[in-house]
């Protein structure tokens, strides 16, 4: 993909300022990899080698790594191509009526035109390349942060005991030990923060600055695109619009490998990105991928951010944003609100990027992006809240176009219909209570349906006589819950097979290829909701009794597998959570040393409180929560609250590797100390860092 190759062409784009910034993290993270550590980290004295020194460039090139980690759309493009290639255009019209959407020079007829020119053909191509597609990009994925979501609100003063703003925020991602996350307070004379930074990366992405407080949530809008490619004879050629064959770019990338020779892969890069799939003989279909993210393009954003005296300074700075797309809601002391989109997007000749395009079409370009004004944003209000949780946008304009792949609407309804229903009052605690909430609406959105089943088996009469006494709350010792999930899972499964009998699994997100975790499968359970309900014809010969079959077998597996009754059957201990160690967490001696848990775990992917759950795999370890929780009380920010899933440090030996969990599931926190009296009150261990010469070797103590 060329994460690295695309920071050296960027770099010199960048301010001044926002080099320094770079530089001196880097700088930063050198000195703690030499000077600052007694011993190796765990991780290279077990698997030997040394840390290399940072430069800002490396630090810009992990900002890349986690934009395409995080991915809005390309993952869910490659979805749709897979099921489009091994099923039919009719089976991904069927399974996702989004891709009806598809093309503006079609109208968006919702048949197979609407699937883009080019594309519909494609049916009879062997699906081989995309096969490989998963297979590498699986190999990179398997080893990062996966997952996204997140919820977070705002609170103006006029509904909250203080009569200044409260701002909620928590990001979901996977389960890791340490946490992706890592809270820090920081002084300098031009600015302070104290919150939370994604690891390795210089700026606050949820914190305070003494005036403001800031949060965010995916915002899943289409920043990358992945083409079609028909490459010449050589592979080195790639079609144009008139037909010819124009040289591409070959970036040659050395691997160098423990114990053997270097790897050496050659990269071709067309005029849209480069080429993801290798050349498969007797296939003239490659993929290639062009993403806001990889083009030279100037950054600011938090780092800007920082220092804003005003919602209006602070939204200026994510002018120039070509990273992770994200809803970020703003507060100050004040009364101030504000929401904002964030994250630069290409303004596309045709199409919506939905699908693949075939990029030899003349419409295949990019018009450079959306301008910053055209994007969405907020200041007024009206309800006196406002919450984003990976929702379609409220934005009534259908210009500019921003995505279809967001994750269904129920977490955010559930937020709001909370906010509501309290007019005045609201506090941090209880905004701290909130984000653990596990209200079930597809439940509410299906129990008369379900209910409504009269049953001939006796595992689904038995099963629906424990739903028809449930309150709806997915929590970690329901029974109940668990009977619903594994119900909803099953159903999922078997909708997917009528109409994508290849490639159904790839379409839930099965392990094995890069849909792992993406907003396509998150997506599956309203869909299947409206199916539950409407029932339409084409798929079952009756939906009653294929619910009935699949409540029965659910039933009939808990009795068989877990325990003869409802008493063990708690939905929270079957699915549990686990925090994982991105190296060793599989490994039989190492994994259970460096991971965390596994814990009960209450939540499904449509709660407040997250806990995502494939459908093949429903009783798996959770792979999206709540990494952290915070909120902030703008009328005394020294009130904030922070609490991570698991502990700041990734060494097992630490106090701190863990110390947070029991806090994290008890639904307690703790504050980060803001003025310099509480900081010295707090402090336990004070390092101090001299420049060379004017201390111990340039050390402190």
């Amino acid at each position: 993909i060329g994460f690295h190759a695309s920071s050296e062409k960027q770099y010199p784009v960048l301010s001044e300022a926002v080099k320094r910034r770079l530089e001196a993290f880097a700088a930063g993270i050198t000195a703690g990899n030499s000077v600052g550590l007694p011993h190796k980290p765990h991780e290279f004295a077990i698997l030997g080698g040394e840390p290399s020194p940072w430069a800002g460039l490396d630090v810009l090139t992990l900002m890349k790594l986690q934009s395409f980690s995080l991915a809005s759309n390309w993952d869910v493009e490659l979805a749709r191509l897979r099921i489009l290639l091994s099923d039919g255009p009719e089976a991904l019209l069927a399974f996702d009526p989004l891709a009806g959407q598809g093309d503006k020079g079609t109208g968006g007829q919702g048949d197979e035109k609407s699937l883009g020119e080019g594309v519909a053909p494609l049916v009879s191509v062997s699906p081989g390349p995309l096969v490989q597609l998963h297979e590498d990009v699986a190999a990179l994925r398997d080893a990062l942060p996966l997952g996204g979501g997140s919820n977070n609100w705002v609170i103006a003063g006029s509904r909250t005991a203080s009569g200044k703003p409260i701002l909620a925020s928590d990001p979901h991602l996977a389960p890791s030990a340490p946490p992706p996350w890592y809270l820090a307070h920081a002084r300098c004379p031009e600015w302070e923060a104290a919150g939370a930074q994604l690891a390795g990366t210089p700026t606050f992405s949820i914190a305070h600055n003494g005036f403001a407080a800031w949060g965010v949530t995916a915002g899943l809008t289409d920043n990358s695109d992945i083409y079609l490619e028909e490459l010449g004879p050589d592979g080195r050629t790639a079609k144009c619009a008139d037909g010819s064959f124009a040289p591409c770019e070959v970036r040659r990338e050395v691997i160098r490998v423990k114990g053997a020779a270097d790897e050496v892969i050659e990269v071709v890069v067309t005029p849209r990105g480069p080429v993801i799939t290798p050349h498969v003989e007797d296939v003239s279909v490659a993929v290639s991928l062009r993403a806001v993210w990889l083009e030279p393009l100037p950054v600011n954003g938090y780092f800007g951010a920082v220092t804003a005296r005003s919602f209006e300074e602070f939204r200026r700075s994510f002018a120039e944003w070509p990273v992770l797309p994200l809803n970020v809601l703003y507060a100050d002391i004040n009364g101030g609100l504000g929401w904002q989109l964030i994250g630069q997007i290409p303004q596309r000749a045709a199409g919506h990027g939905l699908v693949p395009r075939p990029g030899w079409l003349p419409d295949s370009e990019w018009k450079g992006m959306v301008p910053f004004d055209a994007m969405p944003y907020r200041t007024d209000f009206p309800k006196g809240y406002f919450a984003t949780a990976n929702n379609e946008p409220e934005w009534p304009s259908p210009e500019p176009w921003l995505s279809a792949d967001y994750c269904d609407p129920y977490r955010v309804r559930s937020i709001t219909d909370a906010l509501a229903a309290k007019d005045t009052g609201w506090t941090v605690e209880d905004c701290l209570a909130l984000q653990r909430g596990v209200r079930s609406i597809p439940w509410e959105e299906v129990r008369d349906t379900v209910l409504s089943l009269t049953p001939t088996i006796p595992d689904a009469a038995d099963g629906l006589e424990l739903l028809e006494e449930w309150n709806g709350q997915v929590d970690s010792e329901s029974p109940a819950a668990c009977v619903f999930e594994l119900f909803l899972a099953e159903m999922c499964v078997r909708t997917a097979k009528v109409k994508a009998p290849k490639a159904w699994r790839a379409a839930l997100g099965e392990r094995g290829g890069p849909l792992d975790d993406n907003f396509f499968v998150d997506r599956r359970i309203g869909f299947l909701v409206r199916q539950i309900r409407e029932q339409p014809a084409g798929w079952f010969a009756s939906w009653p009794a294929e619910m009935e079959a699949a409540l029965g077998k659910v039933v009939l597996h808990l009795r068989t597998t877990v325990g003869p009754g409802p008493a063990y059957w708690a939905w929270g201990h079957l699915r549990q959570l686990r925090l994982d160690h991105p190296l060793f967490k599989n490994h039989a001696w190492l994994g259970p040393v460096f991971n965390l848990g596994p814990v009960p775990c209450g939540g499904a992917t449509n709660t407040i409180s997250q806990a995502g759950a494939k459908p093949t795999n429903p009783t798996g370890f959770t792979h999206n929560m709540a990494n952290m929780r915070t909120a902030f009380d703008l009328g005394d920010l020294a009130k904030s609250r922070f609490v991570l899933c698991g502990g700041q440090s990734g060494n097992p030996w630490s106090d701190h590797h863990a110390d947070q969990l029991p806090l994290w599931q008890a639904g307690e926190s703790i504050p980060i100390p803001w003025l310099q009296a509480e900081v010295i009150r707090a402090s336990r261990a004070t390092l101090r860092l001299l420049p060379a010469g004017e201390g111990k070797g340039g050390r402190g103590t």
